[in-house]
């Protein structure tokens, strides 16, 4: 009996942690990914050439598998080759959810509503759809430059966002209902047009105290500002220094006013990198920990 006991939990142990098929999206067609959920962590892997997540849909009623199940933390390996529509809606994660280096575009809806402070984004991906992230509890982002076409941060609780020069155009309604953002970091060439509006819509409520800082030319910030409708916003010159992989962005008096990126495994700031986040004293300044 013991004997017996024991082979039927291990094979309850086993089943627990078990990979599970994405199974048939919302257009019929069979995701090219499976899942597991171990201590509330999602692990989602890509099946074959072309790891698929699938596209999903509240309005069938067909949402993804993990869907209302007990997730704390989302991994997303890198066979995983495409994000597909709604997978990560109202997902949780309590760490930041790293896009993995797979994937080129993030589509509709994908991380929609997600309950999470920041998602990380690769140097390979290139198009963010219009809904990507809307209404998601995202606090921090750091666009790559390898960002052409910027969109889905619509509703989301960002404070701070620089736009590299990489950027070509900000989708409509971008920075919509976003009524905690207080600084906006762009360039003179980058296409503008409703990205504070929902359309015809109510404006943002945030216009007022929003600084807007341009890496360019003044006069061509303020009138893509007045093109696309904004010309009670008047943008302010700024200056970037990029070092050991994080862009500092200063205001026209030589402030520091934000940063962007992440820094490459270092323990302490190099004597570079401490003279651009510290006050000095005298000819010294503090070294410091991060």
């Amino acid at each position: 009996m013991k004997k017996t006991v024991l082979i039927l939990s291990l094979m309850v142990s086993f089943n627990a942690n078990a990979w599970e098929p994405c199974g048939t999206d919302a257009e019929g067609n069979t995701a090219n990914c499976e899942y597991q959920i171990i201590d509330g962590t999602l692990t989602i892997r890509g099946v074959g050439n072309n790891g698929n997540i699938g596209s999903w849909s509240n309005d069938t009623g067909i949402l993804a598998p993990w869907r209302g199940k007990n997730v704390e933390n989302v991994v997303i390996e890198n066979s995983i080759k495409d994000l597909g529509q709604m997978g990560f809606v109202y997902i949780k994660s309590q760490n930041p959810i790293t896009i993995p280096n797979s994937i080129t575009t993030i589509g509709s809806n994908a991380f929609f509503a997600a309950d999470t402070s920041e998602i990380i984004i690769p140097d390979s991906v290139t198009d963010i759809s219009s809904t990507a992230f809307n209404w998601s509890s995202i606090k921090k982002i750091d666009i790559p430059d390898s960002v052409k076409i910027l969109g889905g941060l619509r509703g989301t609780n960002l404070v701070d966002v620089v736009v590299p020069d990489s950027v070509e155009r900000i989708r409509d309604i971008a920075f919509s209902y976003c009524i905690n953002l207080q600084s906006l970091t762009i360039g003179e060439n980058t296409q503008i047009n409703q990205i504070f509006d929902f359309y015809d819509e109510e404006r943002s409520e945030n216009l007022e105290n929003l600084k807007i800082y341009c890496t360019g030319d003044t006069k061509k910030c303020d009138a893509n500002l007045e093109a696309a409708g904004y010309g009670e916003l008047k943008s302010i010159k700024a200056t970037t220094k990029q070092v050991n992989g994080v862009t500092y962005v200063y205001d026209n008096k030589g402030k520091l006013v934000t940063t962007s990126g992440k820094r490459k495994e270092k323990r302490i700031y190099s004597i570079e990198e401490a003279s651009l986040v510290s006050k000095k004293t005298g000819n010294t300044f503090k070294l410091r920990y991060k």
